[in-house]
């Protein structure tokens, strides 16, 4: 039995020392060790064995269930060891990396902030579709087809006579024809023109179209609405300036300049060397708009203006082309 047990012990060393895990480890252990297991029956055989034998066959399964345990033990630690080496060491006090988080693009940024100025003056706002027909942008707006107006907006055309919107004045007599007097609306949105792209121009530009119609409205309620509107975005020392002008669709009409924030009136090629930058065209609304949306002008007045936001923008952080503000560029835009 003695030789049978030494047998046992070199099998059980040798699978340990080639163990490459601890759950091998663990299996091993069982089939020598575990109530079934190998040198367990030997020690069940003992009682079997001549009186004088016992003790000294005894005392050798002790000492092998010891070598067997403490080499188990042994090899497990080296193991532990082993995996803790391979692993990435690093410390858990030090401060974590902060994601970079993405932010408004200034044209939604700005907006955001055109919007509630003029929610906090009772305007309500809507959204119209970019893909116009041309009652609606042209026709409805006092411009019908052989008016010289149109060729100031290049437009373009689909083949089913649909248009790409020039203007968000195309959803005044679409709001007119839903709704009942008084109102005051705003409409921000894109618009799109045929047009020589320079610093101060796009093919694609965004508008925020406003009119109010009520009664007993004035030319002085419009001049001091853009007066509130301008200087609330650009603070109360902003330089305006207003000048006669005709667009067929309000009467009379005005253009409102804002002193170009990029030069500080000296000139730039964003203002064209002027030292203004036309911002606000407005007027009051022309009857004949009234009527094509079905309201009647000798009871009811309004006042019409767009603002071009794409150059609000430019003005507000002093970019001195408009085209920056479509590039993808992060470098660009992170800025802001």
């Amino acid at each position: 039995m003695n030789e049978d047990i030494i047998n046992l012990k070199n099998e059980a060393f040798a699978q340990i020392n080639t163990a490459k895990s601890i759950d091998e480890l663990e299996e091993i252990r069982i089939a020598y060790l575990g109530r079934n297991g190998k040198l367990t029956n030997l020690i069940k055989k003992i009682k079997d064995l001549p009186p004088e034998k016992r003790s000294q066959t005894g005392l050798l399964i002790n000492e092998t269930k010891k070598n067997i345990e403490e080499l188990l033990n042994d090899k497990k630690q080296n193991l532990i060891k082993s995996l803790t080496e391979k692993r990435e060491w690093f410390d858990l006090t030090l401060p974590g990396t902060k994601p970079e988080m993405g932010h408004k693009h200034p044209l939604k940024e700005v907006l955001e902030e055109v919007k509630d100025i003029f929610k906090y003056l009772g305007y309500q706002v809507a959204e119209g579709p970019e893909i116009e027909s041309d009652y609606y942008n042209f026709e409805a707006l006092n411009i019908p087809k052989d008016h010289p107006a149109r060729d100031t907006q290049m437009t373009f055309y689909f083949e089913n006579g649909k248009i790409l919107r020039t203007q968000t004045s195309a959803m005044q007599v679409r709001v007119m024809e839903k709704t009942k007097p008084p109102f005051r609306v705003l409409v921000p949105g894109r618009n799109f023109r045929f047009e020589q792209v320079d610093a101060s121009h796009g093919f694609e530009f965004w508008q925020v179209e406003g009119f109010a119609v009520d009664k007993n409205i004035r030319f002085t309620d419009l001049l001091g609405t853009i007066s509130f509107v301008l200087k609330s975005l650009f603070g109360k020392k902003t330089k305006l300036r207003f000048a006669t002008t005709n667009f067929p669709f309000v009467e009379p009409g005005v253009d409102t300049y804002l002193q170009c924030t990029i030069c500080h009136g000296k000139g730039c090629a964003f203002c064209k060397n002027t030292g203004w930058s036309e911002i606000m065209p407005a007027g009051m609304i022309h009857p004949n708009v009234l009527k094509k949306g079905k309201i009647d002008p000798k009871k009811w007045q309004g006042f019409a203006f767009a603002i071009g936001l794409s150059r609000i923008v430019n003005l507000r952080y002093s970019i001195n082309d408009l085209r920056i503000l479509t590039t993808p560029d992060l470098r660009i835009l992170s800025q802001f």
